[in-house]
């Protein structure tokens, strides 16, 4: 017995080490795998989809390519506090260590950078044979706000070297930073693709031909562009062929490559129709009804802001006009798609619409909230999804009853999912204050729940949670509350009086208006140098003395739209000393982007960096504008996208005041 017991550990042993250094499931788990319900059929819910999952990572706990492919839905945006909690024990639980301890550093390795990166060192240093070892350190030095460069390119290579046939590292191609290296990867790439055509494309590999074609038209570069049109036009063709009208994934690339690519418009307005047609309840028709819709109804345009000034009543009623006809658009296509998770997205939003008809109201509310419990993987808000409906409860005064359990439900639920992020270090170059979306969370609650104690009635409730909240102002009270650490303090302080008075009590004009300084808040631009397109270099001295319109973007996003606009506020501003406009790309390299300037002749300056938009605005991100005044700090109050270069001029003659 004895003898049998040590072989079957042995052969445990060897077969793990064996699966260690796979890159493939073998045969007879590629079945049952092939076999789990697919994460994007949105008809099922979350724990339809992935219980499964959890059942195949039990049945061979020792596989290591089952095991990261098993996990990978988990790390695409599931609400943490439910998944999480199951994942982290099971990790612990598995006899082969390494495997655990790689599992929990990748699980966590957005939230733990440290304490990630020492626990894949460690695995790598007794499993450096194992390609996912060099996946998950890939996937962590690959963060942009906080990795390291260095080291994706060298465990991009390593994978590589491991894995010659696989995939998964080509979203990380932007890593390579040795142009020779990257030409031989972007052809490894296309023949990978072009093999994947002939046995059949899935949806991850669809994604992959934007990849290709960022890479190949920096590649091909200026002189062969209609080279490089010619390969890109037998992919779209190739995907439009075979059409997955029901794949959202799908349709867009397909879109994506005609439209920016190919520039053929005519031919992205022939998929959409077909789109229509042939799949009208499908999620890529959701998305394409919406599109069109806004084609034909533009936002109305507005005046000029003017500081400390209201909103002209022309304004509000233009608004009101086209909310009612967003509303009568969007009811008919939400009870078309009813029960999918997109639709119940927009019902947040429809849920204080003031055109409602009878009953409607409460129909939506159903489905946010049974949304919020069959679909954590698709999305979570703050404040969440309860105390929203909570406090439109509270407006319309209707089922009042149930407003305090979903307060109470939505603070439990930020807060479970917080613990996860307490400690965490990816936030430490970010000005964020600890455990600022709980702290948000259980003011708006207290707002929530004192208004519903004075809708209801309940006086003595509300004055004694008025007196609590006083209390709290009173003792947070900063010695200056004119900037922006008192934001908060000031805002709770309006609140407070605002409240207040509903409750009946006696509260000054001054109280009420005690949040709202004489300026908008600028908030000041870190020391920065970095080259543009053109060799200038910049730096935040070369921003002083001047109003700086700043825009971050990226190609491939179809925000840049307003690109044209950018290029002619350039052309406006370029010979003036106090003005200047100044863009920073997101894109991997700045080969991409001068790419795509050339293409489009745009000559505005561009600086390829997210490390300098995060010394503009904390998390960087885009696409977002803003302007920059004459002492190098940011305004707070920002164009938006739909204002008018005049418009955006006015302001800029404002601030320059």
């Amino acid at each position: 017995m004895r003898t049998l017991a040590l072989l079957t550990v042995l052969s445990s042993s060897v077969l793990a080490q064996s699966s260690r250094t796979a890159c493939s499931l073998a045969p007879n788990i590629e079945t049952e795998y092939l076999a789990l319900p697919s994460m994007s059929d949105l008809t099922l819910s979350w724990e339809e989809r992935y219980a499964p999952r959890r059942d195949l990572a039990k049945k061979y706990s020792a596989d290591w390519p089952l095991q990261f492919m098993l996990q990978r839905p988990i790390l695409q945006g599931v609400d943490m506090r439910r998944e999480f909690d199951l994942a982290l024990p099971y990790y612990r639980s598995l006899q082969d260590r390494l495997l655990g301890e790689l599992l929990e550093a990748r699980l966590l390795s957005p939230v733990y950078r440290k304490k990630s990166r020492a626990a894949f060192d460690h695995v790598l240093a007794q499993a450096g044979d194992s390609p996912w070892s060099h996946l998950v350190a890939l996937e962590w030095a690959a963060n942009r706000p906080n990795g390291d460069p260095a080291l994706a390119a060298q465990e991009f290579e390593e994978f590589r070297q491991r894995c010659p046939g696989s995939l998964l590292a080509f979203r990380y191609l932007g890593s390579v930073r040795d142009p020779q290296k990257l030409r031989g990867h972007v052809v490894a790439l296309r023949k990978a693709l072009e093999t994947a055509k002939k046995r059949g494309l899935d949806a991850s590999e669809v994604e992959l031909f934007r990849t290709v074609w960022t890479w190949e038209l920096t590649a091909y570069g200026p002189n062969r562009v209609e080279e490089f049109r010619r390969v890109a036009r037998a992919d779209v063709e190739f995907l439009r062929e075979h059409l997955n009208y029901d794949s959202w994934p799908w349709i867009f690339m397909v879109s994506f490559g005609y439209k920016q690519i190919l520039g053929d418009d005519a031919a992205v307005k022939a998929i959409e129709d077909e789109t229509l047609l042939r799949a009208p309840n499908g999620e890529a028709s959701w998305w394409i009804a919406q599109d069109r819709w806004r084609e034909k109804n533009p936002p109305p345009q507005r005046s000029t802001p003017e500081p400390n000034q209201p909103i002209p009543p022309s304004d509000v009623a233009a608004d009101e006009a086209y909310g009612a006809r967003h509303t009568a658009f969007m009811l008919p296509l939400i009870e078309r798609f009813w029960g999918k998770p997109y639709a119940a997205f927009e019902a947040v939003n429809l849920l204080n619409a003031q055109s409602l008809p009878a009953g409607a109201f409460e129909r939506l509310a159903d489905l946010v909230l049974s949304n919020a419990e069959r679909f954590p993987d698709q999305g979570s808000s703050i404040p969440p999804v309860q105390m929203q409906v909570a406090e439109a409860y509270v407006d319309h005064k209707i089922r009042l009853d149930r407003v305090p359990a979903l307060v109470h439900q939505g603070v439990e639920d930020v807060e479970n999912e917080e613990k996860h992020r307490r400690d965490s270090d990816a936030f430490d170059k970010m000005p964020r204050p600890p455990n600022g979306n709980i702290s948000f969370t259980q003011r708006r609650a207290r707002e929530i729940l004192i208004r519903h104690a004075i809708v209801t009635q309940q006086k003595e409730r509300a004055l004694a949670l008025l007196r609590d909240f006083r209390r709290e102002i009173e003792q947070s009270k900063l010695a200056d509350t004119t900037g922006r650490a008192g934001n908060s303090w000031r805002n709770d302080q309006m609140v407070y009086s605002m409240l207040a008075r509903q409750a009946g009590l006696d509260v000054s004009i001054a109280d009420l208006s005690i949040s709202n300084p004489e300026q908008p808040d600028r908030y000041p631009v870190a020391e920065f140098e970095a080259k543009d397109l053109s060799g200038k270099t910049w730096s935040l001295a070369d921003l002083q003395g001047k109003v700086t319109f700043v825009l971050f973007w990226r190609t491939g996003c179809a925000c840049n739209n307003v690109l044209d606009g950018i290029q002619k506020l350039h052309e406006r501003w370029k010979d003036r000393v106090d003005r200047a406009v100044l863009t920073i790309s997101q894109d991997e390299g700045p080969a991409i982007a001068e790419s795509f300037m050339k293409e489009n002749g745009y000559s505005f300056p561009v600086i390829c960096s997210v490390g300098v938009s995060e010394k503009f605005v904390p998390g960087g991100g885009y696409p977002r504008v803003f302007l920059v005044d004459s002492q190098g700090r940011r305004l707070q109050r920002r164009p938006t996208g739909d204002q008018t270069i005049d418009s955006i001029e006015e302001m800029a003659d404002q601030l320059a005041k």
